[in-house]
C-alpha cells in the first residue's frame, strides 16, 4: 500500500541533491572534469507546522552518530528571536557609550547558517568562512574618522580580526625564565610577526596569505575598484559609512562571500585531500517562509547571484512554506525513482516521465534559464502532502540509510593520504641513506657539502681524498696522527694566506696506497716517512714571512691496496678537484708501479696535472704522460748498480766476493717494477758475463720450498742473493734462506730497493733474525745514513758537513716528532726514520715550491697555474737531500743519489753504511767518506 504522504520522496530528494556523486572517485572526477551544476532552491509548498517537520530532518541528517554526517543548519524564519535584516544600522537606537563593534549582525539568517555549518561534527572538517567573517566584521563597525581617515582607523582595528583569543602578552613566568634583556628580544621578535602578517594581508599581493583581501578587491559588488586599495573598500562597507552604498548590493557582498566560502570548502583540489572527504553538500533548512519576508529576500539575492556570476556553489536549500509563491508549483510526488540516481547531473539523461518530473525538467532547463537570468532560474517549488504533525515515517528504517554521506574516495581517506605522505617520505629517507651514507653514521662518507672531503666505499676500503681531519685514512696510531698533523698545518697555511693574502697558497695532491685490504700485508710505515717529509715542508714554508715564498697545503688521497683504485679515484674523485681547485698544481708519492698506476698517470696527464714520483722505478713510466716526473732512478740504473757492485765487490784478501748471482722474485705480471727490474738485470749480467740463475714464486708459502744454502752442501758462498720482490715478502724470504745459518755465517743477501720500507721500521724488521746482515738498495742514501742523527735534530753524514737544505730537514724533522708526541697512543714515540722516502718527499715537494718561485718571477702577478709549473720543471734542477733532480733532457732522474747499503743485526736496528753509490768519480765508490763500510770493499769493474 502506498504511503499516506511524500516523506519518503522527501528524503529521496534531499539525497540526491546533498550528495555530489554516490560513487565518488578522485580520478574520474579529474579526468572527466564534469560540470556540477549548483542545487535548487526547493520550496516545499503547503506545510503546516514546519518547525518540528525542520528539527525531524535536522535529526535526520545527523543520525549516524556525527561520523560522515551531513553539513546542515537550520533556521526558523518566523521565530521570535530572529533579528530582522539590518542592512543599514539605526544609530538612535546605540548609546554613545557603546563599543566601537555593533553587537548586530545585518543578515542574520545568513549569520545562523554559517555557525551551523562552522560546527564540525561531520568528520568532513569544520567549514571556515574567512571572508563572510571578514564582511561582517567590517559591516559592523563604527568608525568616527572621516572618510580619508577612516582607512587608517581600520588598520589599527584589524588585528583584533585576525588574531585569534586574548591579545598576547609578556608574562611574568618568561620574565622569570628568561631573564629581562634575553626576553626583551624573545618578546620584541614575536611581536614583528603580527606586524608582517597585517601587512602581508591588507597588501593583497600574497596569493596565500591576503587571498581573502584579493577576494574583496575582484569581486563584482560595490564597484571594489573604485576605492583603490583593500582598506579604502573595506571602509566603505563600516557603519558609519554604509549609508551612501546601495543595500541591496551589501546583502550580495555579504551573501556572495558566504557562498565563496562554501565554494572554496568544496573546490576540489588534488593536492588537497579534505576537499575530497567532502563528500555531503551543506544543507540549509528554512522553516516558516513567506512571500516578502528576510527569508525570501535572501533567497531571491541567491538566485540573483548566482545568475550574476555564474558560479558554482555547494549550497543546498530547503525551505517549507505554507503558501504557494507567484510561480508554477510542481508535485513532490511526480519526481521519479532517485535512489539509484548517482549524480543530479545525470538525471537530465534519463527518458521523460508521465506526468512531467520537476526535477529532471528543472535540470534539462537551467542552463538556459540562467543564461537568460530568469528571476526564479534557481528556485524548484513542490506542493507535498506532508503530516501536519511531527512525521511519524522519518525515523523508519527504510530511510535511515538515506542520510549517510558515501564514504570519501580512497584517495582522501586520511591513512591513504598518511601513506601517500609517509612513503615517499619514507623512500626519500632511504634514498638518502643510500645516497647520503653519512645519515646511517658510514665511517667512509662525507655530505654532498662538506669540502674538502670526497671519499667512497670500493672494495671495502675508504679511498678517495682528504685535506681536514674530518676524514682519516687507515687506523694505524702512527698513521693517523702524521695525517692529522698535515691537516693542522693545512689549516695553518690558510690562516696564513688570510693575514698575507699575496703570498701563494700551493696545494699537492699526496696519492699513495693508505688502506690494506690483508691486515697481514699492511705497511702504513712508508706513508708516515712520506707525510714527513711534506710536513717538514709546511712547517718551513708557515716560518717564512715574505711574500715570495708560496705556502704548501697538502691534500692526502687513497688510492687502496696496492693502488688497485688508483684510476678509478683518478677520473671520480681527483678530475673534479682538479678543475675546482686551481691551486692543485700537482701530484705526488704514487705508490707502486703496476698497470693500475700507469693508468693513473695517464689519466692524470689527460687532465693536465703534473705527477712526480717519489720512489717509482719502473721502466716506461715516463711514457705514460708527457707529464710524469720521476725523482728516483729507473730500474735500468739499479740494475746497473747491482750489477757493478756484484762485479767490483772484494773480500778481504781482495779477491772477488761474489761469482753468481741468485735473482729471486715473485711471478707477478702486472707488476711493472719487478718485471722491469728482473730483466734489466738479466739483461746486464749476461752482457757483464756474470753468472746468474732466477727462481720466483706465486705465494709466499713457496718460499720456504727452495733450499736453504746452510742446508745445502756444496753450498757457495760466492752467490749473492738478490731480492727483486715487494717489501711484504722479504721477512718469509730472509727466514727461508738463513734457516740452519750460525750466527754471522749466513748468506750474503742483497734486497731491492722495496726493502727500505723494513729497514727503517723496527716493528717490521722484529719479526728477522738478530744477526742477520742485509745490503739492500737505497734511492736516498745521504738521508738513510744519516737517518739516527737526523731525528734528534742533528744533519750529519759521515765525517763531512751537509748541505743546508739537509740541515734544514732534521731540525725540522725533530720538532715534528715532538710535536706528534703530543697525539694520542703517541706520547713516547721514538722513529727510527728519517727513511729514503722522507727524503724523497721532502726534495719532491721542495721541487714544486721552487717552480712556484720561478714562475712568479716569469708571470708577475698572476697565480701558478700547471702548465707553468710543468715548464719549470722541466727547465730548472732542483738540490735537495736525495740530490739532483734534473728533468731538462729527460723526465726520469737517473742523476739522482742511489747506493748499495748494508746493516748488520737488522733485527736490532744496526747502523746503515754504504758499500756503493750513485753518481761517483771514476774509481771511487761514490760513499761520502765517514759512512764506508768495513764488510767488504769494492773496486771498480776491469781494475
Amino acid at each position: 500500500m502506498p504511503d499516506a504522504n511524500d516523506v519518503g520522496k522527501l528524503l529521496e530528494l534531499l539525497r540526491a541533491l546533498e550528495i555530489p556523486d554516490a560513487k565518488p572517485r578522485v580520478l574520474r572526477t579529474m579526468l572527466r572534469g564534469r560540470h556540477t551544476l549548483p542545487r535548487p532552491i526547493v520550496e516545499l509548498v503547503g506545510v503546516s507546522g514546519h518547525s518540528r517537520l525542520v528539527g525531524e530532518l535536522y535529526s535526520w541528517l545527523s543520525e549516524s552518530g556525527g561520523r560522515r554526517a551531513t553539513p546542515r543548519a537550520k533556521v526558523d524564519l518566523r521565530s521570535p528571536d530572529l533579528p530582522r535584516t539590518a542592512l543599514t544600522p539605526d544609530f538612535s537606537a546605540v548609546s554613545p557609550h557603546d563599543e566601537e563593534e555593533l553587537a548586530g549582525h545585518c543578515l542574520p539568517i545568513i549569520q545562523q547558517l554559517v555557525a551551523g555549518f562552522a560546527t564540525d561534527d561531520t568528520a568532513m572538517g569544520a567549514i571556515k568562512f574567512p571572508r563572510y567573517r571578514t564582511a561582517d566584521w567590517l559591516t559592523r563597525q563604527r568608525v568616527t574618522s572621516d572618510e580619508s581617515e577612516a582607512p587608517d582607523e581600520l588598520r589599527r582595528r584589524l588585528p583584533k580580526l585576525l588574531r585569534s583569543g586574548s591579545p598576547a602578552s609578556r608574562s611574568d613566568t618568561a620574565e622569570g625564565i628568561a631573564g629581562d634583556t634575553i626576553s626583551r628580544v624573545v618578546f620584541g621578535v614575536l611581536a614583528l610577526w603580527p606586524v608582517l602578517r597585517l601587512w602581508l594581508w591588507v597588501s593583497g599581493r600574497i596569493p596565500g596569505m591576503s587571498k581573502v583581501t584579493r577576494w574583496f578587491l575582484h569581486q563584482r559588488y560595490l564597484a571594489p575598484e573604485l576605492s583603490g586599495s583593500f582598506l579604502g573598500f573595506a571602509s566603505r562597507l563600516t557603519a558609519s559609512h554604509r549609508v551612501d552604498e546601495n543595500e541591496e548590493q551589501v546583502a550580495k557582498l555579504l551573501i556572495h562571500a558566504f557562498l565563496e566560502d562554501l565554494r572554496d570548502a568544496y573546490r576540489r583540489r588534488i593536492w588537497r585531500p579534505s576537499s575530497w572527504r567532502r563528500t555531503a553538500y551543506p544543507v540549509a533548512l528554512l522553516g516558516g517562509l513567506s512571500e516578502g519576508g528576510d527569508g525570501a529576500r535572501i533567497l531571491t539575492w541567491i538566485n540573483e547571484i548566482r545568475n550574476e556570476t555564474g558560479h558554482f556553489d555547494p549550497l543546498v536549500v530547503v525551505a517549507f512554506r505554507e503558501e504557494g509563491p507567484h510561480r508554477e508549483v510542481g508535485e513532490l510526488s511526480h519526481v521519479g525513482e532517485l535512489r539509484a540516481l548517482r549524480t543530479l547531473e545525470s538525471i537530465a539523461d534519463a527518458p521523460t516521465s508521465q506526468p512531467p518530473d520537476p526535477l529532471q525538467t528543472w535540470v534539462r532547463e537551467i542552463e538556459n534559464r540562467r543564461t537568460h537570468r530568469q528571476t526564479d532560474a534557481w528556485f524548484l517549488p513542490l506542493r507535498a502532502l506532508l503530516p501536519a504533525d511531527t512525521p511519524p515515517h522519518i525515523g523508519d528504517p527504510r530511510f535511515r540509510g538515506l542520510a549517510l554521506p558515501p564514504a570519501p574516495p580512497m584517495a582522501a581517506r586520511s591513512w591513504f593520504v598518511g601513506l601517500c605522505v609517509l612513503i615517499p617520505i619514507a623512500l626519500a629517507a632511504a634514498a638518502a641513506l643510500v645516497y647520503f651514507p653519512p645519515l646511517r653514521g658510514a665511517p667512509c662518507s662525507q655530505w654532498p657539502w662538506t669540502g674538502g672531503v670526497a671519499v667512497s666505499l670500493r672494495d671495502g676500503e675508504c679511498v678517495g681524498y682528504s685535506d681536514n681531519p674530518r676524514q682519516i685514512f687507515a687506523d694505524d696510531p702512527e698513521l693517523t696522527a702524521m695525517q692529522r698533523e698535515v691537516f693542522r698545518l693545512n689549516a695553518a697555511a690558510a690562516l696564513a694566506r688570510e693575514s698575507n693574502p699575496n703570498r701563494p697558497l700551493v696545494s699537492l695532491v699526496y696519492f699513495a696506497g693508505l688502506s690494506y685490504a690483508d691486515t697481514n700485508v699492511r705497511y702504513p710505515h712508508a706513508q708516515v716517512e712520506e707525510l714527513a717529509g711534506l710536513a717538514v715542508q709546511q712547517r718551513r714554508a708557515l716560518l717564512a714571512s715574505d711574500e715570495s715564498e708560496p705556502l704548501l697545503r697538502v691534500v692526502i688521497a687513497n688510492g687502496g691496496t696496492d693502488m688497485r683504485a688508483a684510476s678509478w679515484v683518478v677520473e671520480h674523485q681527483l678530475r673534479p678537484l682538479v678543475a675546482d681547485d686551481p691551486s692543485v698544481l700537482g701530484v705526488v708519492g704514487i705508490d707502486r708501479s703496476t698497470d693500475e698506476t700507469r693508468r693513473a698517470i695517464t689519466r692524470l696527464g689527460e687532465l693536465g696535472v703534473p705527477a712526480v714520483a717519489t720512489t717509482l722505478s719502473a721502466d716506461g713510466l715516463d711514457q705514460a704522460s708527457p707529464l710524469y716526473f720521476q725523482a728516483a732512478p729507473s730500474n735500468s740504473v739499479q740494475a746497473r748498480l747491482i750489477a757493478d757492485y756484484a762485479q767490483g765487490a772484494r773480500a778481504a784478501d781482495g779477491t772477488p766476493r761474489y761469482d753468481k748471482v741468485a735473482i729471486y722474485h715473485p711471478e707477478a705480471e702486472d707488476d711493472l717494477y719487478v718485471t722491469t727490474l728482473v730483466t734489466d738485470l738479466q739483461t746486464e749480467l749476461t752482457d757483464r758475463g756474470i753468472a746468474h740463475e732466477s727462481a720466483s714464486w706465486r705465494e709466499q708459502q713457496q718460499l720456504y720450498r727452495f733450499p736453504a744454502p746452510c742446508e745445502t752442501a756444496g753450498f757457495d758462498r760466492g752467490t749473492l742473493l738478490f731480492f727483486a720482490g715487494r717489501n711484504d715478502d722479504f721477512p718469509t724470504f730472509a727466514k727461508a734462506v738463513s734457516r740452519g745459518c750460525l750466527s754471522g755465517d749466513g748468506p750474503a743477501i742483497l734486497g731491492n730497493d722495496a726493502v727500505t720500507r723494513l729497514i727503517t721500521d723496527p716493528r717490521a724488521t722484529a719479526a728477522l733474525p738478530a744477526n742477520l746482515t742485509v745490503r739492500y738498495v737505497s734511492k736516498a742514501a745521504p738521508v738513510m745514513l744519516g737517518g739516527a742523527d737526523c731525528v734528534e735534530g742533528i744533519g750529519k753524514l759521515g765525517d763531512q758537513p751537509v748541505p743546508f737544505e739537509h740541515e734544514q730537514l732534521c731540525v725540522e724533522l725533530a720538532r715534528l716528532i715532538e710535536d706528534l708526541r703530543g697525539y694520542p697512543e703517541l706520547d713516547d714515540y721514538r722513529p727510527t726514520w728519517a727513511g729514503d722516502r722522507t727524503g724523497l718527499a721532502f726534495d719532491v715537494s721542495g721541487l714544486f715550491l721552487q717552480a712556484v718561485r720561478s714562475s712568479r718571477g716569469v708571470l708577475a702577478d698572476l697565480p701558478p697555474n700547471r702548465t707553468a709549473i710543468a715548464v719549470q720543471l722541466r727547465e730548472s734542477d732542483y738540490r735537495g737531500v736525495t740530490g739532483t733532480l734534473g728533468f731538462s733532457t729527460r723526465r726520469v732522474a737517473d742523476g739522482s743519489t742511489i747506493a748499495i747499503l748494508v746493516t748488520t743485526a737488522v733485527g736490532g736496528g744496526g747502523p746503515q753504511r754504504c758499500l756503493l753509490m750513485y753518481p761517483r768519480v771514476p774509481g771511487e765508490d761514490g760513499c761520502p767518506p765517514g759512512t764506508k763500510s768495513t764488510l767488504e770493499g769494492w773496486r771498480e769493474p776491469g781494475r
